[in-house]
């Protein structure tokens, strides 16, 4: 194992368990194969071929504290291989070192003091100030940062030894910042200080030692005192079995991988390549910085913004630190939570590579508004940001945020570097629900019966079709039978809603305004149609900006579903109000933010909060009469647009309550077809006219000249 000789901190490790051995002849006798690269150290020849398979025992207990140390050594000497830590002292002092555990802490000490003789002897200036443990107490703590502050005041420039969630005060955090993290075990550390501590090794065992190690990433999740444990074997090969152990019965994420997520296409393939990145870099063919590391997850509850990282962290075998908004304020008062938030961090760093997801990130909302009311949120959302730059600096740590609401999420957050990619994740279609059902029940079932309930299911997600596949499982298990086609229909009588054609109707209606009104306005197109018992959903778009005129065909657009049943169905519904994502609730604030924060109104260019959702006391008396009076008017012009174009109306709303779901090409081609009916009565040339007094217009822009 002559090949160790050029790794750095070698030649101190070496001397430092020469150092500590118990006898010299000891620990000669163990370390006589290795170069002599300590002044005075010979090298014994033997002949490999005459070397046993099985090392034999040492001929002592060998000490698995001074193997930890030597480890240490290497580690640290890993560090700081480009720039010493010296260097680094005098430069910029006091330097913050980021160790896995306390424990480890006590080592790296030793190792520093070791790998640095010269730098950290007594009479030099550096220092070494190691943290407390989280659990000393608050005077224990407030002692020892008074015994940093004290070295600091001295002049002399200290290595601060911390680990994550170390409680240090926020003037400490502020001094130092966050410094680098003591370099993660790797295969070759473990075999180097084997070749110094456990007697020689033939190559067959060296290929065993090979074959028995768990992989750099396992042994940088082992905890010190396993690490000790092992080293305490007597024979090289049994260090190697033991550390393989522990790495086998260490806490490690189970359950649903990326094969297990359906009908999310854009969100499996991002973290498909996600995948292939990460193992890129480990094999260091590709730098961290090249890699998009961060998403950000978006879309309805239920949809799978939970299970996807889970199911990421599986399949990529890495270690996943889970936290939320939540989670995090129920550590205490504002200080507590920023705490608790920079603990998941640092332990995300810690297991790099690792991921880190952080839910309700919506819940982290915009700042602003009145500064006393919005202080809390204000620090909460910079301790964030401050986090979420930390993670960029750091390589190996994938960040994947989740929300439902993208839109009151603080810019800052969103923006790119800190969330480089945001991806939607949407309902699953009847493909995606009827492969899911196939995937969950087996082979045994019809297809054609999971295509009839799936038809029922149109726009569940993942989390309710797993509820009905597991009240199925317990009606099948009540009635002692196995899960037949038959008792599948049954549990789906039982646990699904049952089509109501005249409500079907009238939501395939509803989504059919929707769909023509915004194909005649010139709205952004249309990706998927669907009408389900629990409402319906025209999927397209957001546009980038607004000028009046798209903000008002946004708004016929919105209140053309309640139009299109007033003219079909001969009475209105309370589908288009229903809920702060609802059409009206997306109508009025885009109404009141014309007024109140676009200025596209002539009154007054103030800029004025509009909250999400709005709320009746935010909103001046005068700003709710404008944009009052434009939503009267875009209803208006939304019943004229499909009074005139009702024979297309009836078409596309027939057309989708026998379909049920329409997406793509065949969306578009509906759309098309409906518009050439000859009973159509042509308004392409239609003049707009000019807007009233208060810059609400009184007709609607239909045609080709507001397409965008």
């Amino acid at each position: 194992m002559t090949q160790f000789s050029k790794l750095h901190g070698f030649a101190a490790a070496k001397t430092y368990l020469l150092e500590q051995a118990l006898t010299v002849s000891d620990l000669f006798e163990r370390m006589s194969h290795v170069d002599d690269d300590v002044p005075g150290w010979s090298e014994r020849k033997q002949d490999t071929d005459d070397v046993p398979l099985i090392d034999p025992p040492a001929p002592d207990a060998v000490n698995g504290a001074h193997c930890m140390q030597a480890l240490a050594i290497l580690q640290l000497a890993k560090t700081f291989e480009d720039r010493s830590l010296p260097d680094q002292l005098r430069d910029r002092p006091p330097v913050c070192l980021t160790v896995r555990d306390h424990e480890m802490g006590e080592f790296v000490e030793i190792a520093a003091r070791a790998l640095y003789p010269v730098a950290f002897a007594a009479s030099r200036s550096p220092k070494v100030w190691r943290a407390p443990e989280v659990d000393t107490g608050k005077t224990v703590i407030a002692l020892a940062e008074r015994h940093l502050r004290t070295l600091l005041h001295e002049g002399h420039t200290v290595l601060m030894l911390t680990s994550p969630g170390q409680l240090v005060s926020p003037q400490l955090q502020d001094l130092v910042g966050h410094g680098p993290h003591l370099a993660p075990l790797s295969r070759e550390m473990i075999l180097a200080v084997l070749s110094l501590s456990h007697t020689p090794c033939s190559p067959r065992v060296t290929e065993a030692l090979q074959a028995t190690l768990p992989r750099s990433e396992e042994l940088g999740r082992l905890e010190t005192l396993k690490l000790i444990m092992a080293f305490q074997a007597e024979t090289a090969l049994g260090v190697a079995e033991r550390l393989s152990r522990f790495a086998t019965t260490a806490p490690h994420q189970t359950g649903p991988s990326l094969t297990d997520v359906f009908g999310q296409t854009d969100a499996i393939a991002a973290f498909a390549q996600l995948q292939e990145d990460v193992m890129s870099w480990q094999a260091g063919e590709v730098a961290w910085d090249q890699v998009t590391s961060s998403l950000l997850l978006f879309g309805p509850p239920g949809c799978g913004k939970t299970l996807l990282p889970t199911a990421f962290a599986n399949s990529a075998k890495l270690p996943l630190i889970k936290t939320s908004y939540a989670e995090c304020q129920k550590a205490g008062h504002q200080g507590d939570m920023l705490r608790a938030l920079d603990k998941a961090v640092s332990e995300a760093i810690n297991s790099a590579p690792s991921v880190l997801f952080i839910d309700e990130i919506d819940a982290f909302y915009a700042r602003g508004g009145d500064v006393h009311a919005n202080g809390y949120i204000l620090g909460v959302v910079t301790g964030l940001l401050t986090q979420i730059d930390r993670l960029n600096a750091c390589e190996g740590v994938i960040l994947v945020g989740a929300t439902n609401h993208p839109d009151i999420v603080d810019e800052a957050v969103l923006r790119a570097g800190r969330f480089d990619r945001h991806i939607a994740i949407k309902p699953l279609d009847i493909t995606a629900i009827t492969t899911f059902l196939q995937a969950k029940l087996g082979e045994t079932t019809d297809a054609s019966q999971l295509r009839q309930i799936a038809e029922r299911m149109i726009g569940a997600t993942g989390a309710e079709i797993d509820d009905f596949i597991r009240k199925a499982r317990t009606l099948a298990r009540e009635l002692k039978s196995d899960l037949t086609d038959q008792l599948l229909l049954r549990a789906a009588n039982l646990y699904l809603p049952r089509p109501d054609d005249s409500l079907l109707r009238r939501i395939a209606v509803h989504e059919a305004g929707h769909l023509l009104a915004g194909h005649r306005l010139g709205s952004p197109p249309v990706a998927l149609a669907r009408v389900t018992p629990q409402g319906g959903a025209v999927l397209r778009p957001h546009r980038m900006m607004h000028t009046d005129v798209t903000l008002h065909a946004d708004l016929v657009m919105l209140l053309a579903g309640r139009a299109a049943e007033q003219i079909l169905c001969q009475s209105v519904s309370d589908g288009a109000g229903s809920g702060p994502d609802s059409d009206l609730a997306q109508a009025t604030r885009l109404a009141l933010q014309a007024e109140a924060q676009f200025a596209f109104g002539e009154v007054t260019h103030l800029w004025h909060d509009i909250r999400h959702p709005p709320r009746s006391y935010d909103v001046t008396r005068d700003v709710a009469r404008r944009a009052t009076a434009r939503l009267k008017t875009a209803e208006k012009d939304a019943i004229t647009l499909l009074s005139e174009n009702r024979a297309a109306l009836t078409k596309i709303a027939d057309t989708l309550f026998e379909q049920r779901e329409i997406e793509g090409q065949a969306l578009d081609q509906l759309l098309e077809d409906a518009m050439r009916d000859p009973s159509e009565t042509e308004i392409e040339n239609r003049e707009p006219k000019t807007p009233d007094s208060n810059g609400s217009p009184q007709s609607s822009l239909y045609g080709k000249s507001i397409i965008v």
